[in-house]
């Protein structure tokens, strides 16, 4: 399957789609605790914090946590998100739990021609059993169909995490298949459940959305 960013599609589909300078940072106010807004410089401090709070937490099943060890570190991850943004590829989204950092989640990149997009996203240990996850992913999905105009949404998790894997599974996505050593964690090849919604799906995963709260 060829992949294309907005910056490289033919003419004719990308002329249809905003320009990054039309697009306002991404922010959604779910309920009185719990916002989603685009992650922004002055956020490295508090996101490098909560990383290193939550090390051993997120190492299970993430492969960038050893390579964070300062708030520099942070500040260049979200500096490559405003890129990716002003690439027109998708946002990566600070999880504020009552005004705080709790996580992040956002597209690993939107691939404009097929409409198609991943999601991946992390929650602190602390947030977890409250449905904060649930929520959150439910809004961007919903974003990704409704306003950015998707067909296919993706979700791919650990076989093995479960919590994670009860998001996509609570939103009435499809588990396609199992893509066997998809990474690398550490030391060891991890297999990825994917999962998958497509637009045509979205009244039937508004109906599921309600469900109890989740770990990931």
């Amino acid at each position: 399957m060829n992949f294309f960013t907005a910056s490289t599609l033919p003419a004719e589909i990308s002329s249809r789609l905003p320009r990054a300078t039309d697009c306002p940072p991404f922010a959604l106010r779910i309920d009185d605790r719990l916002h989603l807004r685009q992650l922004q410089p002055a956020d490295a401090d508090e996101l490098f914090r909560l990383v290193d709070a939550n090390r051993s937490h997120l190492r299970q099943w993430l492969p960038w946590v050893d390579g964070s060890v300062s708030p520099a570190d942070s500040l260049a991850f979200i500096e490559t998100t405003l890129q990716q943004t002003a690439e027109r590829a998708g946002f990566q989204a600070a999880i504020l739990c009552e005004g705080r950092i709790g996580g992040v989640i956002g597209h690993h990149r939107i691939d404009w021609h097929n409409r198609v997009t991943t999601l991946g996203y992390w929650l602190s240990e602390g947030s977890q059993g409250h449905g904060i996850m649930t929520a959150a992913c439910s809004a961007v999905v919903a974003h990704a169909f409704e306003t950015l105009g998707l067909n296919r949404v993706q979700i791919a998790c650990a076989t093995t995490n479960h919590r994670s894997r009860a998001i996509p599974e609570r939103l009435g996505f499809t588990c396609e298949g199992i893509s066997r050593d998809a990474e690398w964690l550490y030391d060891r090849f991890m297999d990825h459940a994917v999962y998958a919604r497509l637009r045509r799906d979205l009244p039937a995963m508004n109906r599921t959305a309600g469900g109890g709260g989740e770990g990931s």
